[in-house]
């Protein structure tokens, strides 16, 4: 084969598409902790308890796995960073995993 025949390896991942868009209504699946970037609330506090109501105000992609976060409002205006395991739609529904059949 001619280097030119030969397929690039660059290393790209693509992002994965995030499973929930913004202004849908979820609940914390578990207590979800002040990782420092609350600076006005003590490290390691709770800022929403499990099953604390919140709604999806804005989806990112996290730097390192280029994964989903979703900025969830919490009650009394907290806005917590949070990954697709650490929320659920609120109505229970799910929507199925890219590549996974269910």
């Amino acid at each position: 084969m001619t280097e030119a025949a030969t397929p690039a390896k660059s290393g790209f991942i693509p992002p994965r598409e995030p499973l929930y868009d913004w202004g849908l209504s979820v609940t914390a699946q578990e207590d979800l902790f002040n990782d420092g970037s609350h600076p006005q609330v003590q490290p390691g506090a709770i800022l929403a308890p499990q099953g604390t109501p919140g709604i999806i105000v804005r989806v990112g992609r996290s730097e390192e796995g280029n994964l989903p976060v979703y900025l969830v409002e919490f009650p009394g205006g907290t806005v917590v960073g949070c990954l697709e395991e650490e929320i659920a739609p609120a109505d229970g529904s799910r929507r199925g995993v890219p590549g996974v059949l269910a």
